[in-house]
């Protein structure tokens, strides 16, 4: 699996990030996506800024987490999830997606409107 962004790398070539890099950024990418974006895919993404920036509730919490598996397997097949959780912590949503190949943690700020993806920290509320 490949993953290319609107990046260049050290030699001015466009970035291409592969294997867990590459899954990562593509659940980043299913994450951030609101539906609609793309006309032949009207309901992929999950649009989590928009879904959960005014509403911090428990029950969107277990929402959010089937349509993360939900998304992840119908668009992303190749990413064999075998759990997703959410935890919420200081109005930060913490979002970790465990998979065969690792586990990937992403954080969003409501209050400040910033997506961390260098979340690891977020593991330790678990």
């Amino acid at each position: 699996m490949e993953a290319h962004v609107l990046a260049l790398n050290d030699f001015s070539r466009p970035k291409v990030f592969d294997k867990s890099d590459a899954e990562y950024v593509n659940i980043v990418y299913l994450l951030l996506l609101s539906k609609g974006t793309f006309q032949s895919h009207p309901n992929m993404g999950v649009g989590i800024r928009e879904r959960y920036r005014f509403d911090n509730s428990e029950a969107l919490l277990s929402i959010l987490k089937d349509d993360i598996r939900n998304q992840i397997s119908q668009f992303l097949p190749t990413i064999n999830v075998t759990n997703v959780e959410t935890v919420l912590h200081d109005k930060v949503l913490g979002i970790i997606v465990y998979t065969i190949s690792g586990v990937y943690a992403l954080a969003y700020d409501s209050d400040k409107d910033i997506i961390d993806v260098a979340a690891d920290y977020i593991l330790d509320d678990l």
